[in-house]
C-alpha cells in the first residue's frame, strides 16, 4: 500500500506484534503517529536496533505487557532490522502477541517483504518510494515547482530523508525567492560556471569537447562524481525515450514524454536524431560500469573522459 493508504490502517485491537515493511527512513519516523492513532490511547514510541531488543530481558518485556502503568503512557517498540531476530525472541513475541489488552506493542521493521514470510504476525507493507511519489512529496510538502522537484529527484534519487535535508539547504540558499533548477546545480552539483542544461545540451548535441569541459568544471567545483553520473544517466534516459518517439510524435510530445523542458522541445528532438540506436542502447552498459568504477577507486576525470567518448565521441 502507499503510505497515504497506511494512514487509514486499522489493526485489530487484540494484536500486539506487527511486521512493518518500509525501506524509507523518513517514512518510518512519520509512521509513529499513524501507529499511535491506530493503537488508540496514549502510547510512547521508542526505536531500537535488533541487538538492543534481543538484550532486553524477557521478564521485563512481559512485565511491561502485563502491567499497565497508572502513571505513564503505554509503550511501543519499533525494532529495526527485525529479520535478524533470534529464534528464542520470536517465541517470546508469539507469547506476547496473545496477551489480552497488552500495554506493550512491538513493530518489527524490515525492508524487504520476502523476509516477512513465515513470521506469523500481521504484516503491513508500504510500497517503495518511486520517482513520481518523491516528486509529488516535494511539491506538496516543500512547495517546490514540479520541474525543480523532478530535477532534484533525478539528481539525488528517491530517499526522502536525503531529499528533505537537501531541500532545507536549498531553501536557506534561495532565501525569500522560490528555489530554481539553477540552485540545485550550484548547491548540489556545485556547477558555478555553467547553466543547469549545458551538460545535457552538449551530450545531446554529441559535442564531446564541450561535454568534457562542462563535466570537468563540475569536478573542479567539488561535485560528487556519483552525483554527476546520476545527471548523465538522467540525460541518457531522456535520450532513450526521445529516440523512440522522435519522428512519430510532435517535438513537444517527445519532450514531455522524456521529461525534457518543453521550451527546448525542438532542440531536444533534433539532438535525439543525432544519436545512433546501437550506441544509445550500449550506453546503459557503459553507465553501469561507470557506477561500479566510481564506487571503487577509478580516477573520475579520466574515467569520465573515456565514458563520454564511448557515449558520444565520433
Amino acid at each position: 500500500m502507499r503510505f497515504s493508504d497506511f494512514k487509514q490502517y486499522a489493526p485489530k485491537a487484540e494484536h500486539n506484534v506487527f511486521v512493518f515493511v518500509c525501506d524509507d527512513d523518513l517514512l518510518l519516523e512519520e509512521s509513529r503517529d499513524v501507529w499511535r492513532t491506530a493503537f488508540g490511547g496514549d502510547w510512547v514510541f521508542e526505536k531500537v536496533a535488533v541487538k538492543e531488543f534481543d538484550d532486553i530481558p524477557v521478564s521485563r518485556l512481559m512485565d511491561d505487557a502485563l502491567t499497565p502503568s497508572l502513571f505513564s503512557q503505554s509503550r511501543a517498540l519499533m525494532v529495526t532490522n527485525a529479520e535478524k531476530l533470534t529464534k528464542s525472541r520470536f517465541e517470546m513475541l508469539s507469547e506476547l502477541h496473545a496477551i489480552p489488552r497488552s500495554s506493550l506493542k512491538i513493530v518489527l521493521v524490515i525492508s524487504n517483504s520476502k523476509n516477512a514470510e513465515g513470521m506469523g504476525f500481521p504484516v503491513v507493507v508500504v510500497d517503495p518510494v518511486r520517482s513520481g511519489d518523491a516528486v509529488r512529496w516535494l511539491t506538496e510538502r516543500h512547495k517546490l515547482a514540479p520541474e525543480v522537484a523532478r530535477y532534484l529527484v533525478e539528481t539525488l534519487g528517491t530517499d526522502l530523508r536525503q531529499l528533505h535535508t537537501e531541500v532545507e539547504k536549498l531553501e536557506t540558499y534561495a532565501g525569500m525567492r522560490p528555489v530554481e533548477v539553477r540552485d540545485v546545480d550550484v548547491l548540489i552539483l556545485r556547477s558555478e560556471q555553467f547553466g543547469p542544461f549545458e551538460l545535457g545540451d552538449a551530450i545531446l548535441d554529441r559535442n564531446y569537447r564541450r561535454s568534457v569541459q562542462v563535466l570537468g568544471a563540475m569536478l573542479d567545483d567539488g561535485a560528487d562524481p556519483l552525483m554527476i553520473l546520476g545527471s548523465v544517466v538522467r540525460i541518457w534516459r531522456q535520450l532513450f525515450v526521445g529516440k523512440a518517439l522522435v519522428g512519430k510524435k510532435s517535438a513537444k510530445d517527445v519532450a514531455m514524454a522524456a521529461g525534457a523542458p518543453v521550451w527546448k522541445a525542438n532542440e531536444f528532438a533534433a539532438g535525439c536524431r543525432k544519436h545512433e540506436w546501437k550506441r544509445v542502447a550500449s550506453g546503459f552498459r557503459e553507465l553501469l560500469n561507470a557506477d561500479r568504477a566510481f564506487k571503487t577507486s577509478a580516477d573520475p576525470e579520466v574515467y569520465f573522459d573515456v565514458l563520454l567518448w564511448k557515449l558520444i565521441g565520433s
